[in-house]
């Protein structure tokens, strides 16, 4: 029989220590290290900062993202653009559960904060004639670059739900957006069609304020998971898990895109996978935001770009 080292008492704690380091915190699906970043509280508005980039949502706007910013660009809309309509919220899919308005419980109220380490979790009240409840939570990994949102809904109410999430993000008119495309073509919905550039297996929407004459908007399956925008020599990059046609709520798509008459601001949205809630269950799906600086002149910003695709899929392995 083979016989065990003597650990001296150093490395006993050693071990421990490091074990403790090692740890996962499973009710929140990454691990806590030296590279988590520790949000900054001022009222309702909480903010990441790391090295020159700052993310800051706002529970009192629904746990809206309003800021996402480098080097004091903010890529997302505010306020002045469109009162209602600004940064990045998320709502339940599809949207003729609820039509318009967004259910303010869950789009624009007040989300209750709290702060557990470095991750902050967001929670809203249910909303009335859906049942339906939103958990938003927020993490920052400074050495990485990436913050990640883990979006839950939960069925509050008495009947099954249909049911998918839907990341909905507003950016300046202008830029270029795109995304690998997956089965089909894009298609339209009651707006006019929002009409992109397949190049390459990418699909490439380049803003040209003439060819909106109205509310436009595009329906598409995605590939790989992910969708990215170039504001200028910002890059912004959305990453989440693929999903299939199939599994897309009725009506909606897991790529959106829409551009509204006003020439203000864009929508990237992006949505998960519809899943059967029954009272009482919940379903989590996360979102890993990325924002870099680019070098245009080596990384051009323009359809078909394969340097650009090449950066993005670097990023999102």
């Amino acid at each position: 029989m083979s016989k065990l080292p003597i650990l001296s008492a150093g490395m006993v704690i050693w071990l421990a220590l490091w074990a403790s380091a090692c740890q996962t915190d499973e009710s929140k699906g990454d691990p806590l290290n030296a590279n988590s970043v520790v949000p900054a509280a001022n009222g309702s508005l909480f903010s990441f900062q790391f090295g020159d980039t700052l993310f800051s949502v706002d529970a009192n706007l629904g746990g809206r993202i309003v800021t996402f910013a480098l080097s004091g660009r903010n890529i997302l809309t505010g306020p002045a653009v469109d009162p209602a309509n600004f940064g990045s919220t998320f709502w339940s899919s599809p949207q003729s559960d609820w039509n318009w308005p967004p259910p303010p419980e869950i789009d624009s109220a007040p989300y209750a904060a709290s702060l557990d380490g470095a991750v902050l979790s967001l929670s809203g009240a249910t909303a009335a004639g859906l049942g339906l409840a939103v958990e938003k939570k927020f993490s920052a990994d400074g050495a990485a670059g990436v913050v990640t949102v883990a979006y839950t809904l939960a069925n509050r109410g008495s009947n099954a739900r249909q049911v998918a999430p839907w990341e909905i993000t507003r950016v300046a008119a202008g830029g270029l957006t795109f995304f690998p495309m997956g089965e089909g073509v894009p298609r339209k919905g009651t707006q006019a069609l929002l009409s992109p550039t397949i190049l390459g297996g990418v699909a490439w929407f380049a803003y040209d304020a003439a060819a909106i004459t109205a509310d436009q908007k595009l329906f598409a399956d995605g590939l790989e998971g992910w969708i990215a925008h170039v504001d200028g020599d910002l890059l912004l990059v959305k990453s989440f898990g693929d999903t299939l046609p199939s599994q897309a709520a009725p009506g909606e798509a897991e790529i959106e895109l829409y551009a509204n008459a006003g020439h203000t601001y864009v929508e990237v949205e992006n949505q998960g996978a519809t899943v059967n809630l029954a009272p009482g269950d919940s379903t989590t799906w996360t979102v890993r935001w990325m924002l870099r600086k680019l070098n245009v002149a080596s990384t051009p910003a323009q359809a078909g770009s394969a340097p650009l695709v090449d950066l993005v899929r670097g990023l999102v392995k």
